[in-house]
């Protein structure tokens, strides 16, 4: 019956599950699947004859903003993302996967109900612990991303599709081992090395005069431009400051307790299995005829699990004894559900006729919900009512702000009269500033016409579900040029470590010359500079600074060179190189590899294409 269950949720998070599918799914990027089957507003953009709406652009705007700030740990700040930028990405990655099912379709590729069981039933995640395929676990893991089995059955029918045509290209890719064993040398190579590390603070007596920070200052103005600035009051508002001014009674915990024992009292989990006849091979009459023989064997003794094994066409289920795990309200036929939930355990129904077939319905289990004692709910009761109360009180506190600083010429006047307080920000640009002034909306608001150029104070702005801003602006500075005397000691120390550094590559170069006599080994220690060597040193290698690595494997074994990294300028000579062996196992790992690269170089450049091709409109 996995094929077979009623559509009633989002479709947009089917990603969460298609990334346990198969693995070259990701070459479209998660972020891809989004609510195909659910209606849209406006649309967004038309590609070729398929509309792409509002909705689905928000739905995937939503998810990937949740992904990345999950990719950020739990102290992500969401003010620091560009959701304009987010927008314009999973709009472009909507249109991209449109375009390639497009393509899939018009090659002529197609997959098969088979094929796609045949996957589902494969999936690891979908196993129970005893490594076979759960019904139980598949339902239990579609329903915690919301999301019904027949829309994750589209979904990944739409991403085989598309992986089959993207698989027919970066499959081809082919590189000759001559060329994998030149990566293989280069990569695997080892070299010895020393080097001097002179240090620009080691110049003693270098100084910088007024007029070169003059000079410095005005040929670089634009180093020491300052942006537009607005500074703010602001009156701020959460939710949390009136939990403690909340106070619940006994007699309304004593009135939500009486509730939650209500509630529990009509809660139960029904845990059913069911054998399934299609109507695509008999007629419906034939199928209810079937059904009535066997629930006839069941009620006379037979195992209902043994018979689903013998009879169930539902092959997602069958070779379970026709187990469904968990059924919940709305997940399954109505007509089916109504079945179910009149059985008592260990009953069996009358052949139940749906859209997709006969099925005979067995309640193998009914759990009801244990009910907690009053002690043991009063503090989940009182934090609840807390919050309700607390919730109540801030929306009004939020209208009355709201209207009270919309006729108000200034915060104070609104401030007074509620009882809060005007708090300040310091200036801040157009990238935000410090607390209220990093968030994205108090941002907008406060470079807005209305806030900065009209003097008004804004709307009420929510930050988030539980605090909310009306902020004025107090003053603006216009984009301007630090003084010099605010940015002197900064020139002074930029030009110092430039004039130092010139002076140590004098230093370095006089070693050179003297390196080209001897080595460098011997100009060091006759100029008294201490010499650091290092034997092995890979691409990789942590132990050397980057840039003597880096400078190492760009020059000829024996030769002095050197290269300036900030303050530093390194003087480096290789002794030696050493090529490791190469074994079959490492050239097929490289090769494996190599392919993979191309083939994801080669995916994308499919994909562009295939966007180039088709007509899309931007809307």
């Amino acid at each position: 019956m996995l094929q077979n269950i009623r559509d009633k949720s989002s479709s947009w998070v089917v990603k969460v599950i298609v990334g346990f599918i198969i693995l070259t799914f990701a070459m479209f990027g998660l972020d891809a699947i989004v609510g195909a089957f659910t209606g849209g507003g406006d649309e967004v953009a038309t590609v070729n004859d398929s509309k792409i709406s509002r909705y689905e652009l928000e739905i995937s705007t939503q998810r990937q903003v949740r992904q990345v700030l999950s990719q950020m740990g739990p102290d992500a700040d969401p003010s620091e993302l560009n959701e304009n930028l987010i927008r314009q990405r999973a709009l472009q990655t909507l249109v991209n996967r449109e375009a390639a099912l497009q393509a899939a379709e018009d090659g002529g590729l197609t997959v098969s109900e088979l094929q796609i069981d045949r996957l589902i039933l494969a999936t690891p995640e979908f196993r129970g612990p005893d490594g076979q395929f759960s019904a139980d676990q598949f339902q239990v893991m579609l329903r915690n991303v919301g999301l019904a089995p027949r829309q994750f059955r589209e979904e990944l029918r739409k991403d085989v599709l598309i992986n089959q045509l993207q698989g027919g290209v970066s499959l081809s890719e082919f590189m000759p081992e001559k060329y994998i064993r030149q990566v293989i040398a280069l990569d695997s190579q080892t070299r010895d090395l020393r080097y001097i590390a002179l240090k620009a603070d080691q110049q003693k007596g270098v100084s910088v005069s007024e007029t070169e920070i003059e000079t410095y200052y005005q040929n670089n103005q634009s180093s020491f431009a300052l942006p537009e600035r607005v500074k703010l009051d602001y009156i701020q508002i959460s939710q949390d400051d009136f939990i403690s001014d909340t106070e619940i009674s006994e007699e309304a915990l004593q009135s939500a307790y009486a509730s939650y024992q209500q509630r529990n009292a009509t809660q139960a989990s029904y845990y059913a299995s069911h054998i399934l006849l299609d109507t695509d091979s008999r007629s419906e009459e034939e199928a209810v005829a079937e059904l009535e023989s066997i629930k006839t064997r069941v009620e006379q003794g037979e195992s209902f699990a043994a018979l689903a094994k013998e009879f169930s066409e539902d092959v997602g289920s069958s070779a379970d004894g026709g187990k469904l795990g968990l059924v919940e309200p709305d997940s399954f036929d109505a007509d089916f559900e109504n079945a179910l939930f009149a059985l008592e355990e260990g009953g069996v129904s009358e052949p139940v006729v749906t859209e997709f077939g006969v099925h005979l319905v067995y309640l193998d289990k009914k759990e009801t919900v244990k009910q907690a004692s009053y002690e043991e709910m009063r503090p989940t009761l009182l934090a609840d009512l807390e919050a309700k109360e607390a919730a109540d009180k801030y929306l009004l506190m939020t209208e009355e702000l709201a209207n009270a600083s919309f006729a108000s010429q200034d915060l104070q006047e609104p401030a007074s009269e509620l009882n809060l307080t005007v708090k300040s920000t310091d200036f801040f640009s157009v990238q935000g500033g410090e607390g209220v002034a990093s968030h994205p909306a108090v941002v907008r608001a406060a470079f807005s016409g209305l806030v900065k150029e009209e003097g008004s104070n804004s709307d009420l702005i929510e930050l988030d579900d539980h605090n909310a801003v009306v902020i004025r602006a107090v003053d603006v500075k216009e984009p301007s040029i630090r003084p010099l005397v605010e940015v002197s000691e900064q020139i002074r120390q930029t030009l110092m470590v430039e004039k130092q550094v010139a002076a140590v590559e004098k230093v370095a170069t006089e070693l050179i010359e003297k390196a080209e006599v001897s080595d460098l080994a011997e100009a060091a220690k006759a100029s008294n500079h201490a010499v650091t060597s290092a034997e092995a040193v890979s691409r990789v290698s942590q132990e050397v600074p980057r840039a003597v690595v880096q400078q190492a494997f760009a020059q000829p074994e024996g030769r002095v060179e050197k290269v300036v990294a900030g303050d530093t300028v390194y003087l480096v000579q290789v002794t030696g190189i050493e090529q490791p062996e190469m074994s079959e196992e490492i050239v097929a790992f490289y090769q494996q590899a190599i392919q993979l690269s191309q083939a994801r170089n080669t995916t994308q450049q499919l994909r562009a294409a295939i966007t180039g091709k088709a007509e899309v409109t931007y809307l």
